[in-house]
């Protein structure tokens, strides 16, 4: 029995009593409930406990014929509309491409859309201007309720885009991966004590709904481990939208690469959430079988010649109508065949289908034929019902991402309801930045956990450098004070390029730091704040064990060692955020390594060792003052061997290097300090304005 749930007309969210008979009339008494009494803990858990049960019943037994219940967690139905869409590019010889033109539609809450059309027709570039990822300008407008949603900054809190490649950390779980993008939209209140049950629950609720109860505790995997299947893989990616709260939902070609059971159960799984929760869906998918192209409650059809009728719409309506408008427009259906085969074959330049070999068509005529009967008989009454649909202006989708709660909180007791989500209302984020870091430490030390193995590595590694270059200055101590510096030299060289050996991975994750700012999920200062330290942290255990044994293989005094140990840590915090700001500057984790070497061999020369203050031609010694070397070493020989009683050796090194001319051990700390945050700053612009994904 399709349950249908009354909704407040003055706020647009479900009423508590009329919420209550619902979960009652679908799933029975909860145990211990009386007749108009509001559900406390127990009886909401209970609650929760029958969806997850019938989610997976439902999911079990679906096909396009059956009845789906709606559950009381809607937060208010989302539509979208647009007008006059139009989008252009300009190719080397200045030649303009027509990509869409005169691109109408309105799609109604709940629906499950299919966007279709031989390559190159414009379908995934209109995905992005309706998903508000195009990043290059188009003439149109985009309304969402009848609130115009063109550059909205709030558009990632109630939306969820859906690319072609799934982007998530490998060695987290199905479970780790969707609670924490669960987590970051959905805040819990503060001065609350959270009900751990109640969100595991939750979660539960949204992972039996996309058939992923049986692998939630297994890894995600890729190249280097193994974990879920590519069709499970992209149902966490829907899950991961999904758990936010979205109730629009882009998903561009989400069965590439699938299997065509797999690509059914993907289609499926979007169909039940449109009728389970509310979602509107728009996807993008090449040429379904029969079975997965039933799915769809709505299908808009493109033509794809950019001389004459590229990106222009021949079919807006319901599948279930498109059998029919085919033959209005001349070209019924073969018998036994696939609605949206036949109409792909018909509207594809070039392309000879059946009536074409048979003599009976010319080639294209009937890809103008279908242009010319949309433009004449479909698109005026399309043009007037976008305009009505975007002249009714409903609730925002921005408030209804904020009270996302509110239908369970009103089937909830007061106290019960206290301890649901309350997402920040005026921010891009739905967490503050606090929070944000938190969950995103969290994350980060799972990750280092599940790859124990390859910081085990790293520290091995740390050892045998040690030893070998602990060996070759064994007793160096016991030396003259002049050969002291060629120890101390390579040390700090070899600690400040350990940050390289991280670039290639900092690289990869950026990629999913983009995917995962653009959908709000947080921004790009908690994110460099913990990765800096967590990833610092990691340099500095690494290079503190090196440290140790190459100090003592040395024979160095220990009463020296905590102010040696204190310029390695400031050199590595520099070089560490210069690595990081490359990393966020080049395209990939080689190209990032090969850019950082040349600023790094200029920082090495001109160190105060290799090229002192007394060599330096006068036209470089600028390059002195840039290298964090210098500032370390040459404070570091000040403090060790400046105006040191009977040691003739010490002054020796001072007056080699030209020590006593470099600045002050404040000013160089100072000089390190700006160098320091000068970077992290770079790495934050570059971060937000290079590397973004091209729409």
């Amino acid at each position: 029995m399709e349950v249908k749930v009354h909704v407040d007309p003055e706020v647009g969210l479900p009423d508590r009593n009329a919420n209550t008979k619902a979960v009652v009339d679908m799933f029975g008494s909860p145990p211990g409930w009386q007749e108009g009494q509001p559900f406390d803990s127990s009886h909401t858990k209970w609650f929760l406990r029958q969806v997850v049960m019938q989610n997976e019943q439902l999911l079990a037994e679906m096909d396009s014929q059956t009845k789906i219940p709606a559950i009381p967690l809607k937060n208010g139905d989302i539509g979208l509309a647009w007008k006059n869409v139009n989008f252009k590019t300009t190719d080397s010889k200045g030649n303009e491409k027509v990509i869409l033109q005169n691109c109408w539609g309105n799609i109604k809450p709940g629906t499950l859309v299919a966007l279709m059309g031989p390559s190159g027709c414009g379908k995934s570039t209109l995905l992005d201007i309706l998903a508000q990822k195009k990043t290059t300008p188009y003439d149109g407008d985009v309304f969402s309720n009848g609130h115009d949603v063109t550059g909205d900054r709030f558009f990632p809190r109630y939306a969820t885009y859906v690319p072609q490649a799934d982007l998530m950390h490998e060695s987290l779980t199905v479970r780790e991966t969707v609670a924490a993008d669960g987590a970051l939209k959905n805040p819990h209140p503060k001065n609350v004590e959270e009900d751990p049950e109640v969100r595991s629950l939750v979660l539960d609720m949204y992972l039996s709904a996309l058939g992923l109860s049986h692998v939630k505790d297994t890894l995600i995997g890729g190249e280097h481990r193994r974990g879920v299947s590519g069709g499970q893989k992209r149902r966490v990616t829907l899950a991961r939208g999904l758990v936010t709260g979205a109730q629009l939902m882009f998903a561009d070609e989400p069965t590439s690469g699938l299997s065509a059971t797999d690509a059914e159960t993907c289609i499926k799984v979007l169909r039940f959430l449109t009728r389970r929760v509310g979602l509107t869906a728009i996807v993008v998918i090449h040429q379904p079988r029969i079975e997965v192209a039933e799915l769809f409650d709505h299908l808009i059809m493109m033509t794809a010649d950019p001389m004459t009728y590229g990106g222009s719409t021949v079919y807006n309506g319901p599948m279930s109508e498109a059998m029919e408008y085919c033959r209005q427009v001349g070209y019924p259906v073969p018998e036994r065949a696939n609605v949206v085969d036949w109409m792909m074959d018909v509207i594809s330049p070039g392309y000879k289908h059946m009536l074409v070999k048979q003599g009976k068509k010319m080639v294209d005529e009937s890809v103008r034929d279908f242009v010319s009967y949309f433009k004449m008989n479909v698109q005026p009454t399309l043009r007037t019902e976008v305009l009505n649909a975007m002249a009714v202006k409903r609730m925002h989708p921005k408030d209804l991402a904020v009270n996302k709660w509110e239908g369970i909180q009103r089937l909830a007791s007061s106290d019960m309801s206290r301890h649901f989500p309350i997402p920040r209302p005026n921010s891009v984020n739905a967490t503050s930045p606090w929070r944000q870091m938190l969950i995103l430490a969290i994350l980060k030390l799972k990750l280092l956990q599940r790859d124990a193995k390859g910081l085990r590595m790293r520290l091995g590694m740390s050892v045998f450098q040690a030893c070998i270059l602990g060996i070759a200055f064994y007793d160096i101590a016991s030396s003259a004070e002049i050969m002291h510096m060629q120890f101390l030299f390579l040390v700090m060289q070899m600690v400040a390029m350990g940050g390289m050996q991280v670039m290639p991975a900092l690289v990869d994750a950026r990629t999913i730091m983009k995917k995962e700012v653009g959908e709000a999920l947080y921004g790009v200062g908690p994110w460099i704040a913990i990765m800096g330290v967590i990833d610092g942290l990691v340099t500095l255990l690494s290079s503190s064990v090196f440290v140790v044994i190459v100090y003592a293989c040395g024979g160095m005094d220990w009463s020296n060692f905590g102010m040696f140990y204190l310029y390695l840590v400031m050199l590595i915090l520099v070089m560490d955020a210069y690595f990081s700001l490359i990393a966020a500057v080049a395209k990939t984790g080689e190209l990032a390594q090969v850019t950082a070497l040349p600023l790094m061999i200029m920082f090495m020369m001109y160190n105060g060792f290799l090229v002192t203050r007394a060599t330096v031609p006068e036209f470089m010694v600028w390059a002195l003052y840039c290298s964090p070397f210098y500032y370390c070493i040459s404070n570091l020989a000040r403090d060790l061997y400046e105006n040191v009683p009977d040691c003739a050796g010490c002054q020796v090194v001072i007056d080699t290097y030209g020590f006593d001319e470099s600045p002050s051990k404040g000013i160089g700390i100072l000089v390190l300090a700006v160098m320091f945050v000068l970077f992290r700053f770079l790495q934050i612009v570059a971060l937000i304005k290079l590397n973004n994904p091209k729409n």
